[in-house]
């Protein structure tokens, strides 16, 4: 998957203030099936004005992501078996880029995985996503994984669904995944019954 167009810095700010007007950023979860747990990312920014002279005090908290992704990939369902009535493991294979955020290199991975997919109670069409995916490096051979966590929605506007993802990356890997180690990572993961997904990830630093 190939995108030539790379987004900008993003960042997300929470507003807070003490009184009865109450101003906050606003993240939107949006909608994902229960076919392959896959994320969209939408923020959406209000801002939070002093409307009383004895409220006045305004503070924020900033997540900063990095300028370019670093990882890029396609993945594919290939094998979805209940556990219970409620959660059902779903497998995936697929291929994409990664890039080193500091030096920006770029290599090409394949990997594999598993997520186990629950709804969640009083949101009717969402989900809850986690599990691990295994990363092969193409160019060195080297090896890395990491865990991730998704809410997932979708609707009758949005079949396909689309969601949004947290991935923390383990602290033992070499050669080409070095940098990685102990990495978390914000992204997004769209389209999971095109049948393929597409799924991206920023460094937060």
């Amino acid at each position: 998957m190939n995108k030539s167009n790379m987004p900008p810095r993003r960042s997300l700010a929470w507003i807070s203030r003490d009184g009865s007007n109450v101003g906050a950023s606003l993240l939107r979860l949006s909608p994902l099936t229960s076919g392959i747990l896959l994320v969209s990312l939408t923020l959406i920014t209000t801002t939070s004005f002093a409307q009383e002279e004895n409220d006045t005090t305004v503070s924020s908290f900033v997540l900063d992501y990095s300028p370019r992704p670093i990882v890029d990939e396609v993945v594919i369902n290939t094998g979805e078996t209940p556990i219970n009535e409620t959660h059902t493991i779903v497998t995936f294979v697929g291929n994409g880029t990664m890039t080193v955020p500091d030096t920006g290199k770029t290599f090409n991975q394949t990997n594999h995985g598993y997520a186990i997919i629950s709804p969640l109670p009083g949101s009717p069409g969402s989900f809850s996503s986690y599990g691990r995916e295994t990363v092969l490096s193409e160019d060195d051979g080297n090896t890395t994984s990491f865990t991730f966590y998704e809410i997932i929605q979708s609707d009758t506007a949005n079949p396909l669904g689309k969601g949004i993802m947290i991935a923390a990356y383990d602290e033992n890997a070499t050669g080409l995944f070095a940098p990685f180690n102990g990495m978390i990572a914000i992204g997004t993961h769209k389209e999971p019954l095109n049948p393929e997904a597409f799924l991206t990830l920023w460094e937060w630093p």
